[in-house]
């Protein structure tokens, strides 16, 4: 009976010592995810401090994922390529927001089509606003990695 016990009592501690799996496993500690929540705390921000809170986030890592609409040859950041990416989430609350992903990879390059989905992580170097409503920017982004989303 004493055996037992110890084997049901370490089993316990075993269990309770496991480590938890958190549903952001795989994304960076660091990085600044672009999702809803993002996009709603952007959405709360009064639009005179929206600058602000983009600039604030200038140089951090980002993660998103938006639809791809165009990829051209362009120099810039010394890096050889442009894709430009529209977020649905963020249209879903009635912002716009345009992702420049800059990447230099021409094998990258290759394996990308228009109108699929990227999800993506890199260094955030520019916001630009689109409209005097602050409800529609370009974000410039320095690519790090990335994957076609298989939807």
């Amino acid at each position: 009976m004493k055996i037992g016990l110890n084997v049901f009592l370490v089993s316990i501690v075993l269990a309770l010592s496991a480590p938890v799996i958190s549903e952001e496993e795989g994304k960076s500690p660091d990085a600044i995810s672009l999702d809803r929540r993002f996009f709603t705390d952007f959405f709360r921000t009064s639009p005179i401090l929206r600058d602000s809170f983009l600039e604030s986030k200038i140089n951090a890592v980002v993660q998103g994922r938006g639809l791809i609409k165009s990829i051209k040859k362009l120099d810039r950041f010394k890096k050889h390529y442009r894709i430009v990416l529209v977020d649905q989430d963020a249209e879903g609350m009635n912002l716009r927001f345009v992702y420049h992903i800059y990447i230099d990879s021409r094998n990258s390059i290759s394996l990308l089509k228009e109108e699929e989905r990227l999800e993506f992580s890199g260094q955030l170097v520019a916001c630009t606003p689109l409209n005097s409503r602050r409800d529609a920017y370009i974000l410039d982004i320095i690519f790090e990695k990335g994957a076609v989303l298989v939807e």
